[in-house]
Protein backbone atom coordinates (compact mmCIF):
# COMPACT_ATOMS: atom_id res chain seq x y z
CA UNK A 1 0.00 0.00 0.00
CA UNK A 2 1.39 3.45 -1.05
CA UNK A 3 2.24 5.76 2.07
CA UNK A 4 0.48 9.49 1.61
CA UNK A 5 3.26 11.43 1.75
CA UNK A 6 2.68 14.45 -0.15
CA UNK A 7 -0.35 17.51 0.77
CA UNK A 8 -1.05 20.58 -0.97
CA UNK A 9 -1.98 23.48 1.14
CA UNK A 10 -4.26 26.11 -0.31
CA UNK A 11 -3.15 29.69 0.75
CA UNK A 12 -5.20 31.75 -1.82
CA UNK A 13 -7.76 34.72 -0.91
CA UNK A 14 -6.62 38.27 0.31
CA UNK A 15 -7.91 37.59 3.91
CA UNK A 16 -10.23 40.77 4.00
CA UNK A 17 -11.97 39.89 6.99
CA UNK A 18 -8.55 40.17 8.49
CA UNK A 19 -8.42 43.70 7.58
CA UNK A 20 -6.25 46.27 8.54
CA UNK A 21 -3.85 43.38 9.28
CA UNK A 22 -4.14 41.88 6.14
CA UNK A 23 -2.99 44.54 3.83
CA UNK A 24 0.83 44.14 4.30
CA UNK A 25 0.39 40.88 5.85
CA UNK A 26 -0.73 38.23 4.04
CA UNK A 27 -3.56 36.46 7.02
CA UNK A 28 -1.37 32.69 6.95
CA UNK A 29 1.17 34.91 8.68
CA UNK A 30 -0.98 35.99 11.60
CA UNK A 31 0.66 35.16 14.58
CA UNK A 32 -0.97 32.24 16.66
CA UNK A 33 0.58 33.06 20.17
CA UNK A 34 4.19 33.22 18.94
CA UNK A 35 4.27 31.20 15.61
CA UNK A 36 2.07 31.98 12.17
CA UNK A 37 -0.51 30.15 11.27
CA UNK A 38 0.59 28.26 8.60
CA UNK A 39 3.37 26.93 10.63
CA UNK A 40 1.11 24.86 13.30
CA UNK A 41 -0.21 23.55 9.36
CA UNK A 42 2.87 22.40 8.26
CA UNK A 43 3.76 20.98 12.22
CA UNK A 44 0.32 19.08 11.24
CA UNK A 45 1.91 17.89 7.97
CA UNK A 46 4.88 17.08 9.51
CA UNK A 47 3.58 15.31 12.61
CA UNK A 48 1.83 13.18 10.10
CA UNK A 49 4.82 11.49 7.54
CA UNK A 50 4.17 14.08 5.54
CA UNK A 51 7.78 15.30 3.91
CA UNK A 52 6.01 16.89 0.53
CA UNK A 53 4.47 20.23 0.30
CA UNK A 54 2.69 21.86 -2.76
CA UNK A 55 1.41 25.88 -1.27
CA UNK A 56 -0.50 27.03 -3.81
CA UNK A 57 0.02 31.09 -3.39
CA UNK A 58 -1.02 34.40 -5.22
CA UNK A 59 1.89 37.00 -5.87
CA UNK A 60 0.60 38.59 -2.64
CA UNK A 61 1.72 36.17 -0.32
CA UNK A 62 4.40 34.35 -1.72
CA UNK A 63 7.85 36.32 -0.38
CA UNK A 64 6.67 36.30 3.08
CA UNK A 65 5.88 32.25 3.19
CA UNK A 66 8.77 31.39 1.10
CA UNK A 67 11.01 33.82 3.43
CA UNK A 68 9.37 31.60 6.29
CA UNK A 69 10.33 28.21 5.18
CA UNK A 70 13.84 28.85 4.04
CA UNK A 71 16.94 28.90 6.51
CA UNK A 72 17.92 32.92 7.26
CA UNK A 73 21.84 32.20 7.69
CA UNK A 74 22.15 36.05 8.94
CA UNK A 75 19.50 35.67 11.62
CA UNK A 76 21.34 32.00 12.87
CA UNK A 77 24.59 33.98 12.64
CA UNK A 78 23.42 36.75 14.28
CA UNK A 79 22.21 34.77 17.90
CA UNK A 80 25.09 31.99 17.32
CA UNK A 81 26.23 31.13 21.07
CA UNK A 82 22.90 32.21 22.39
CA UNK A 83 21.13 28.67 23.83
CA UNK A 84 17.91 30.55 24.73
CA UNK A 85 17.43 32.89 21.00
CA UNK A 86 18.65 29.59 19.42
CA UNK A 87 16.08 27.02 20.47
CA UNK A 88 13.31 29.75 19.96
CA UNK A 89 14.18 28.31 16.29
CA UNK A 90 14.14 24.47 16.58
CA UNK A 91 10.82 24.14 15.58
CA UNK A 92 11.06 26.08 12.62
CA UNK A 93 14.31 24.58 11.77
CA UNK A 94 13.59 20.49 11.88
CA UNK A 95 10.56 21.22 9.67
CA UNK A 96 12.63 23.31 6.90
CA UNK A 97 15.38 20.10 7.65
CA UNK A 98 12.38 17.72 7.03
CA UNK A 99 10.09 18.84 4.15
CA UNK A 100 10.35 19.53 0.92
CA UNK A 101 8.42 22.79 -0.63
CA UNK A 102 7.27 23.44 -3.68
CA UNK A 103 5.13 27.26 -4.80
CA UNK A 104 2.71 26.94 -7.53
CA UNK A 105 0.16 29.78 -8.40
CA UNK A 106 -3.29 29.52 -8.61
CA UNK A 107 -4.52 29.42 -12.16
CA UNK A 108 -8.48 29.78 -11.68
CA UNK A 109 -10.71 30.69 -9.43
CA UNK A 110 -12.20 28.45 -6.14
CA UNK A 111 -10.92 26.01 -4.07
CA UNK A 112 -11.18 23.42 -6.82
CA UNK A 113 -9.13 26.10 -9.03
CA UNK A 114 -6.55 26.56 -6.37
CA UNK A 115 -6.20 22.32 -6.66
CA UNK A 116 -5.64 21.79 -9.94
CA UNK A 117 -3.29 24.10 -10.17
CA UNK A 118 -1.06 22.12 -8.60
CA UNK A 119 -1.83 18.48 -10.25
CA UNK A 120 1.37 18.55 -12.30
CA UNK A 121 3.33 18.35 -8.50
CA UNK A 122 1.18 15.21 -7.21
CA UNK A 123 3.64 11.65 -8.17
CA UNK A 124 1.75 9.75 -5.72
CA UNK A 125 -2.20 8.05 -6.38
CA UNK A 126 -3.32 9.85 -3.18
CA UNK A 127 -2.11 13.15 -1.37
CA UNK A 128 -3.57 15.30 1.61
CA UNK A 129 -4.96 18.36 1.25
CA UNK A 130 -5.39 21.04 3.59
CA UNK A 131 -7.27 24.93 3.97
CA UNK A 132 -5.18 27.60 5.11
CA UNK A 133 -7.27 29.52 7.11
CA UNK A 134 -8.27 25.61 9.16
CA UNK A 135 -6.61 24.64 12.54
CA UNK A 136 -7.27 22.18 14.43
CA UNK A 137 -5.34 21.23 18.36
CA UNK A 138 -5.61 17.56 18.50
CA UNK A 139 -3.74 14.86 20.35
CA UNK A 140 -3.74 12.81 16.48
CA UNK A 141 -3.10 15.80 13.76
CA UNK A 142 -6.14 16.34 12.19
CA UNK A 143 -4.63 15.31 8.41
CA UNK A 144 -3.48 11.88 10.18
CA UNK A 145 -6.97 10.78 10.99
CA UNK A 146 -7.97 11.17 7.86
CA UNK A 147 -4.85 9.32 6.46
CA UNK A 148 -5.72 6.76 8.86
CA UNK A 149 -8.78 6.13 7.55
CA UNK A 150 -7.67 5.70 3.94
CA UNK A 151 -4.90 3.34 5.01
CA UNK A 152 -7.55 0.97 6.36
CA UNK A 153 -10.18 1.78 3.39
CA UNK A 154 -8.79 3.14 0.28
CA UNK A 155 -11.24 5.80 -0.31
CA UNK A 156 -11.45 9.52 -0.25
CA UNK A 157 -12.52 11.45 2.85
CA UNK A 158 -13.38 14.78 3.84
CA UNK A 159 -12.77 16.35 7.60
CA UNK A 160 -16.18 17.52 9.20
CA UNK A 161 -16.94 18.91 12.52
CA UNK A 162 -20.16 19.62 14.43
CA UNK A 163 -21.20 22.81 15.00
CA UNK A 164 -24.48 24.99 15.95
CA UNK A 165 -23.32 27.96 14.63
CA UNK A 166 -21.76 27.64 11.23
CA UNK A 167 -24.89 26.35 8.93
CA UNK A 168 -22.81 26.30 5.28
CA UNK A 169 -21.28 23.20 4.00
CA UNK A 170 -23.76 20.92 5.92
CA UNK A 171 -23.14 17.27 5.16
CA UNK A 172 -25.83 14.73 4.78
CA UNK A 173 -24.09 11.23 4.42
CA UNK A 174 -25.67 7.43 4.39
CA UNK A 175 -25.36 5.10 6.90
CA UNK A 176 -21.79 3.82 5.45
CA UNK A 177 -20.64 7.50 5.60
CA UNK A 178 -20.79 8.19 2.06
CA UNK A 179 -21.49 11.88 0.89
CA UNK A 180 -24.95 11.87 -0.13
CA UNK A 181 -25.19 15.80 -0.18
CA UNK A 182 -24.43 19.44 0.88
CA UNK A 183 -27.15 21.79 2.14
CA UNK A 184 -27.09 25.13 3.74
CA UNK A 185 -29.16 24.86 6.31
CA UNK A 186 -30.96 21.79 8.57
CA UNK A 187 -31.84 22.21 11.67
CA UNK A 188 -31.49 18.28 12.14
CA UNK A 189 -27.90 17.99 10.94
CA UNK A 190 -24.84 19.80 12.36
CA UNK A 191 -22.04 18.37 10.64
CA UNK A 192 -19.93 20.66 8.35
CA UNK A 193 -16.99 20.48 5.68
CA UNK A 194 -13.84 21.27 6.87
CA UNK A 195 -10.50 22.27 5.02
CA UNK A 196 -8.80 18.55 5.67
CA UNK A 197 -9.58 15.93 2.95
CA UNK A 198 -7.43 13.02 1.15
CA UNK A 199 -7.69 12.96 -2.05
CA UNK A 200 -6.69 10.69 -5.40
CA UNK A 201 -5.45 11.78 -8.51
CA UNK A 202 -8.90 11.13 -9.89
CA UNK A 203 -9.88 14.36 -8.56
CA UNK A 204 -8.25 16.40 -11.31
CA UNK A 205 -9.98 14.03 -14.10
CA UNK A 206 -13.20 15.89 -13.41
CA UNK A 207 -11.83 19.09 -14.41
CA UNK A 208 -13.59 19.44 -18.12
CA UNK A 209 -16.92 18.12 -16.66
CA UNK A 210 -17.36 21.49 -14.46
CA UNK A 211 -19.02 24.36 -14.23
CA UNK A 212 -18.37 27.58 -13.33
CA UNK A 213 -20.13 29.00 -10.87
CA UNK A 214 -22.18 32.85 -10.76
CA UNK A 215 -18.89 34.78 -9.33
CA UNK A 216 -16.73 32.52 -12.01
CA UNK A 217 -15.32 29.95 -9.19
CA UNK A 218 -15.00 26.16 -9.34
CA UNK A 219 -15.80 24.84 -5.91
CA UNK A 220 -13.99 21.08 -5.03
CA UNK A 221 -16.93 20.44 -2.35
CA UNK A 222 -19.37 20.75 -5.16
CA UNK A 223 -17.05 18.78 -7.99
CA UNK A 224 -16.86 15.97 -5.14
CA UNK A 225 -20.76 15.59 -4.64
CA UNK A 226 -21.69 16.05 -8.26
CA UNK A 227 -18.56 14.39 -10.22
CA UNK A 228 -17.40 11.24 -8.03
CA UNK A 229 -20.49 10.38 -5.59
CA UNK A 230 -19.89 7.34 -3.99
CA UNK A 231 -16.34 7.34 -4.02
CA UNK A 232 -15.91 9.96 -0.87
CA UNK A 233 -16.95 9.72 2.65
CA UNK A 234 -17.06 11.97 5.32
CA UNK A 235 -15.59 11.18 8.70
CA UNK A 236 -15.56 13.76 12.04
CA UNK A 237 -12.42 15.31 13.21
CA UNK A 238 -11.79 15.03 16.72
CA UNK A 239 -9.87 17.72 18.24
CA UNK A 240 -10.76 21.56 18.50
CA UNK A 241 -11.49 23.91 15.41
CA UNK A 242 -10.46 26.98 14.94
CA UNK A 243 -11.19 29.25 11.46
CA UNK A 244 -8.54 31.46 11.15
CA UNK A 245 -10.27 33.29 8.81
CA UNK A 246 -12.33 35.53 10.75
CA UNK A 247 -11.22 37.67 13.97
CA UNK A 248 -12.99 35.34 16.04
CA UNK A 249 -11.32 32.06 15.51
CA UNK A 250 -8.07 33.94 15.23
CA UNK A 251 -8.32 34.93 19.07
CA UNK A 252 -9.96 31.97 20.35
CA UNK A 253 -7.15 29.93 18.73
CA UNK A 254 -4.09 32.39 20.39
CA UNK A 255 -5.83 31.71 23.79
CA UNK A 256 -5.59 28.23 23.47
CA UNK A 257 -2.15 27.79 22.37
CA UNK A 258 -0.98 30.49 24.62
CA UNK A 259 -2.67 28.49 27.81
CA UNK A 260 -0.06 25.87 26.79
CA UNK A 261 2.80 27.89 27.39
CA UNK A 262 5.13 29.09 30.42
CA UNK A 263 2.86 32.15 30.84
CA UNK A 264 -0.76 30.09 31.47
CA UNK A 265 -0.73 31.13 35.02
CA UNK A 266 -0.66 34.35 34.40
CA UNK A 267 -2.72 34.57 30.96
CA UNK A 268 -5.37 32.83 33.46
CA UNK A 269 -5.11 35.61 36.07
CA UNK A 270 -5.56 38.38 33.63
CA UNK A 271 -8.26 37.06 32.47
CA UNK A 272 -10.49 36.71 35.37
CA UNK A 273 -9.48 39.61 36.60
CA UNK A 274 -11.05 41.87 33.48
Amino acid sequence: MEKINEAIILLGGMGTRMLPYTKTVSKEMIPIYDVPNIHLIVKECLNSGINKIIFVITKYNRKLIENYFTTNNYLNNFIKGNKEKEKLLDDINEIIKKIKFSYVYQQERGTYGALYSARKYIKGEAFALLYGDDLFDSKTPAIKQLIDKYNSEQIMSMGTIDTNKDKVGIVKKDNKNYLVDLIRSDKNINEIIIGRMILSKEVFKIHKDLKYSSTNELYLPQALLHHLKGKVKCYPIDGKYFNIGDKIGYIKASINYALKSSYKDELIDYIRNI
